[in-house]
């Protein structure tokens, strides 16, 4: 049986930046078990991408404006390297029923370094930040000019090769079938695996959406949920090209990407599942959209923009997945709580992994190696909050901004 430290599960843009940050802490030759042909093939693809730092809790604040200024100095943290960072801009459009939590999140934002502008229509119009959007729809506006977005895909891969450069290893095309007490009196743990098996002291679960069978083969419960997320991906019309600000609109319960020159992707700021309230089975979901999913798009993206009802024209969409927690909020911990020390799990991301997952790997890799992490309080995702009734809120009522 191989033998390893440290084996990573999962090579979506968190495993990958797990494996990376192990390595740099020194941890000899890690290993990352992905199912998937190619890193980056499952989830992670579907991601729009969004990095921000907009959040309403403050330590989810703090993890993504440290993730954003990784995103923005990522050729100096990984030299040759890029993750496909382009500064946009941010808007977010509240409707009345969030004016009070946009003002109180903008002070939070402040005091926390973040470039935070608060706006009405009136002021958004005279700024000139983006004329095409109707502001009058609005009740106040927060502008945060650091965002934008990356290339999911090129970032988990440069996080990955950027490790192997450092001694780690990568096995793609084998699931992980279940994991073990190691058998003698070693300890730690083997991993199936259907490439074969590996023995390490330690095992970091950053299996997304397909995270609940291995638990359950753990004998841990999971609350975590999955549903199906559709975008639409639009062109825009001449006079409406190049670099725009992102939106998210409150108004309409979506958000807007202007992504390259001419392209425009619409989503969802809701987690809600399938309207019959079942889970999307990750090896078996829809992942196209319906006309009526785009024909929704199609309407909020023209109302929030009416150039677009003019001049736009639907391209083509897609359908993701989200791994939803009951509070929205990761769960990041070691499982010892449970009877299974040396276990690590960073899931249940309910769509915040991507602009997330430099943090999330520094975290993990720093529980990892030292036992803990000290820059600001990770407790408060421990996977017992749940049964404790310690559930983290937001001050949105717009479930994906928290």
């Amino acid at each position: 049986m191989e033998e390893r430290e440290v084996v990573v599960v999962g090579g979506g843009s968190t495993g990958c930046s797990v494996l990376y940050h192990l390595a740099k802490a020194g941890v000899k030759a890690p290993l990352l078990v992905d199912m998937a042909s190619q890193l980056a093939a499952g989830q992670t693809s579907r991601s729009t991408a969004l990095v921000r730092t907009h959040y309403s809790t403050e330590v989810l604040t703090m993890m993504a404006l440290l993730s954003y200024r990784f995103f923005r100095d990522f050729g100096r943290e990984l030299p040759g390297r890029s993750a496909g960072y382009v500064e946009t801009g941010l808007l977010v459009g509240a409707d009345e029923a969030s004016v009070q939590a946009l003002r109180q999140n903008s002070a939070m934002h402040k005091r926390l370094g973040i470039d935070s502008r608060v706006m009405g229509p009136d002021e958004l119009v005279a700024s000139g930040v983006e004329p095409m959007l109707d502001a009058a729809a609005f009740s106040l506006f927060a502008y945060e000019p650091n965002a934008g977005y990356a290339e999911p895909s090129a970032t988990a891969s440069a996080f990955a090769s950027a490790a192997v450069e450092r001694g780690a290893e990568v096995l793609t095309g084998a699931r992980v079938t279940k994991i073990e007490r190691a058998p003698g009196s070693g300890g730690g743990y083997s991993v199936s695996t259907t490439g074969g098996a590996v023995r390490c002291r330690s095992v970091v679960l950053a299996t997304g959406v397909w995270s609940k069978p291995l638990f359950s083969g753990l004998g841990v419960e999971l609350p975590m949920k999955v549903s199906r997320h559709p975008v639409a991906i639009f062109g825009r019309p001449s006079g409406y090209h190049g670099k725009r600000p992102v939106v998210f609109d409150f108004p309409r319960s979506a958000y807007y990407k202007p992504e390259g020159n001419e392209l425009f992707f619409v989503g969802t700021l809701s987690h809600e599942l399938d309207v019959s309230g079942s889970e999307a089975d990750p090896d078996a979901y829809d992942e196209s959209i319906s006309y009526e999913e785009a024909f929704d798009f199609s309407r909020s993206s023209a109302a929030a923009f009416p150039v677009m009802a003019t001049g736009g024209t639907y391209r083509r969409g897609y359908a993701g997945l989200y791994d939803n927690t009951p509070d929205q909020h990761p769960i990041i911990d070691e499982l010892s709580e449970m009877g299974l020390p040396g276990v690590y799990c960073v899931v249940g991301l309910s769509g915040h992994g991507f602009k997330l997952a430099p943090e999330f790997g520094r975290i993990v890799s720093s529980l990892v190696t030292d036992g803990g992490f000290r820059d600001y309080d990770v407790s408060v995702f421990r996977l017992r909050r749940f049964e404790e009734g310690r559930l983290l809120g937001g001050r949105y009522g717009v479930s994906t901004i928290l």
